[in-house]
């Protein structure tokens, strides 16, 4: 048996990490976005950080155990900043 066969015969070890500790997503988002993302990672600890890679103005590499938390604060966080205009309320607005 020649080497290569070999080579492709044996199948890759595995670290022993749990599958959702392996598991990494790309985040594409625009700038004002990605820093709000860096700086929710920048407020962890180093072992709890969750930004593996910053890959260029709109992509993060993310872990992917923190998507979840990552689009709860998002969503709080444009909750907070995203205003809807009323227009006055409680007035008879009929025009006809």
């Amino acid at each position: 048996m020649s080497s290569k066969a070999k080579a492709k015969s044996k199948k890759p070890k595995r670290a022993s990490q749990s599958p959702s500790s392996s598991r990494q997503f790309l985040l594409t988002c625009d700038p004002p976005m990605k820093q709000f993302i860096i700086h929710l990672n920048d407020q962890k600890i180093a072992d709890k950080k969750f930004i593996i890679e910053d890959l260029d103005a709109t992509h993060l590499l993310i872990k992917g155990d923190a998507r979840d938390e990552i689009n709860r604060k998002v969503e709080e966080w444009m909750d907070e900043n995203v205003y809807s205009t009323i227009e006055r309320v409680g007035e008879n607005l009929d025009t006809s």
